[in-house]
């Protein structure tokens, strides 16, 4: 009999230890990354600081955005997931999991620079941390760490969003009749110009690369961001709009209010157009 207990205890006590080893593998089992944003910037610079948003798409697809001031927004697909490894690398190396949830200056600091970083895990657990001129003590090597990073992806061609169709239009009461469109083809876009200011109406064949010059023309003056809404009530007040289709079905579109001044937006469109209206 004492021989049956104890061999039952050895059974029980050799099940324990199993099952302790399997939940101890299942709590080593590393955490992915699904999504990483970080953003660093100053409110008074127009230009200033950079910001990188990676994401995963319901398609499995993942988004990335680099916009760093100069030379502006850049904006892929990626079809596989490594860059979360890299990225996750980076997190552990700078213990961002360690960061505080808000870092503040112990004084009143006006027009400073802001951050913010958030992460989250396959595991749906969440990283958020940020601060207004007041960082995490290794913060300086951990942001040259991120733009050196992501200093490869700038040179990175597959899978770029790219312009299939673009139209801008600008009108007001005094005449101001604008409305540019360009459409990629297999080889060559076809322009439509109509602008009543300058008397064209026409429509022009050019070549597809023009159309990586639109987007860049875009993304430097930040075009996915609200224009002006200003309502004044002179009578030559302009009303600008834009539609905007990517080569992954993707829509962009916005409009000013009635503005009085043409913005730093709209003056790139019409400046980008405006090489072929004497033509």
């Amino acid at each position: 009999m004492k021989r049956l207990l104890l061999l039952a205890g050895l059974l029980i006590l050799t099940v324990s230890c199993v099952s302790q080893q399997i939940e101890n593998k299942k709590e080593m089992k590393t955490e992915r990354l699904t999504y990483f944003s970080y953003d660093h910037h100053n409110s008074m610079a127009m230009f200033s600081g950079e910001k990188y948003n990676v994401s995963t798409m319901k398609d499995g697809r993942i988004h990335v955005v680099i916009d760093e001031g100069f030379p502006g927004e850049k904006e892929f697909y990626l079809e596989d997931s490594t860059i979360f490894d890299d990225l996750l690398a980076i997190v552990k190396l700078y213990k961002m999991d360690k960061y505080k949830n808000n870092y503040q200056p112990d004084m009143q600091i006006f027009d400073g620079d802001s951050w913010s970083l958030y992460y989250k895990y396959d595991t749906r657990r969440t990283v958020s941390s940020g601060g207004y001129m007041a960082w995490p003590d290794n913060y300086r090597e951990m942001r040259h760490a991120l733009s050196e990073y992501f200093k490869k992806w700038r040179e990175y061609q597959d899978g770029v969003l790219k312009i299939d169709y673009f139209k801008f239009t600008s009108k007001n009461n005094q005449g101001r009749d604008i409305e540019y469109t360009m459409k990629r083809g297999e080889t060559d876009a076809l322009v439509t110009l109509r602008n009543a200011e300058e008397g064209v109406n026409k429509t022009i064949i050019v070549s597809n690369n023009y159309l990586q010059e639109l987007q860049e023309r875009a993304n430097s003056v930040r075009l996915k961001e609200k224009m002006y809404d200003y309502n004044p009530t002179e009578e030559d007040a302009t009303r600008s709009t834009y539609f905007v289709l990517y080569n992954t079905g993707d829509t962009v579109s916005g409009a000013t209010g009635y503005t009085q001044y043409i913005s730093q937006k709209e003056s790139a469109i019409i400046d980008f157009f405006s090489r072929w209206l004497t033509k």
